[in-house]
């Protein structure tokens, strides 16, 4: 799927829009559920999704036949005070007929009417709500909820049946034979390791996941997934080097989002700090265990064992060395038994 920014050879398509700009990766999975809904009501069946780059939507929705097209914002034109205005000239050519606005910010409610959209939903929290035609939008008391939870008000507001109630992403046949071809001759259990982190204070560290690894691969005789970004080749190699010839490590570093999507989808557990690759393990239903010390988990996910350390927990407050190794492995334990 070939995206380009709104407003980029712009031209005539229709439908429904959703606007949810939230950047991460894991933000676009946690509203897998609403945009396939969303998408169910329409009369293609699919949406054309408005985002930020760094959610990478593009190779998430490649071969998905809910997201037709994906659209990115401007992080310099569409920003700040006249962003909405921008961001309105650039989506009129489109000639969308609805938009559904995942965010309070009014910015985004201006440039739906800017950009000529007849019908207009979203949360309507604060000023956001001049610009809609909806009149089933969240009160103002909801400006404290999360963004999932704002979601599911919003479809329940509008009787949009939520389709599933976790998360589920499909990988694509082609990634997923690729994956199951370098890995298969390998001893089980397959375990990955979610090494990146979009914050240095949700890091669990060399230390930690070379312990994990050692004590997995001790008790289960099992092979264990490196997976992370090209920022984590080093990690990567720094946790190899433990070891002697260690053929029960795979590293799967730098390669494409959804190449290391299945990886991820073809482990019998993942383990990893609270980033996007974790999120997108557990949404093709491997069982995951998620390492929380700098922040705390925002979306409730079965097939997720949120591990946090004792005490208290703060975004932004390094507590990912308080939690135990011990522990991470016995989460993993119970991953593999199916507890």
């Amino acid at each position: 799927m070939e995206a380009k920014t709104a407003g980029t050879d712009a031209h005539p398509i229709g439908g429904t829009l959703v606007i949810q700009p939230l950047p991460g990766i894991g933000d676009v999975i946690w509203h897998l559920p609403h945009l396939k809904s969303i998408a169910a009501q329409t009369k293609e069946k699919s949406i054309i999704l408005l985002t930020k780059r760094r959610s990478q939507a593009d190779a998430l929705f490649e071969e998905s036949d809910f997201v037709r097209e994906v659209l990115w914002l401007d992080e310099k034109r569409h920003r700040g005070a006249l962003g909405g205005w921008h961001l309105g000239n650039a989506l009129r050519p489109y000639e969308f007929d609805t938009v559904w606005i995942l965010h309070s910010s009014p910015r985004y409610g201006l440039a739906a009417w800017r950009g000529g959209i007849a019908e207009r939903i979203g949360y309507g929290i604060g000023w956001q709500d001049a610009f809609l035609t909806t009149q089933h939008a969240l009160p103002r008391e909801a400006k404290g909820l999360s963004a999932i939870e704002k979601a599911n008000r919003l479809l329940i507001n509008h009787s949009v049946p939520k389709i599933e109630s976790a998360p589920g992403l499909e990988i694509p046949a082609r990634f997923a034979e690729a994956a199951h071809a370098e890995i298969s001759a390998l001893p089980r259990p397959w375990v990955s390791l979610i090494l990146g982190a979009s914050e240095s204070f949700k890091q669990w560290g060399v230390e930690n996941f070379g312990a994990l690894a050692e004590r997995l691969h001790r008790e289960t005789g099992g092979t264990l997934i490196l997976l992370g970004g090209k920022a984590e080749a080093d990690m990567a190699a720094r946790i190899r080097s433990r070891f002697s010839s260690p053929g029960w490590i795979r590293t799967v570093v730098d390669r494409p989002l959804m190449e290391a999507a299945a990886f991820a989808a073809a482990s019998d557990v993942a383990v990893g700090n609270d980033t996007g690759l974790l999120n997108i393990a557990a949404a093709t239903g491997t069982e995951s265990v998620g390492l929380f010390g700098g922040s705390m988990p925002l979306a409730e996910d079965p097939r997720i064992d949120p591990i946090l350390p004792p005490g208290e927990v703060r975004y932004g407050t390094d507590r990912m060395a308080d939690i135990p190794v011990e522990t991470v492995v016995s989460a993993v334990r119970s991953g593999l038994s199916g507890e």
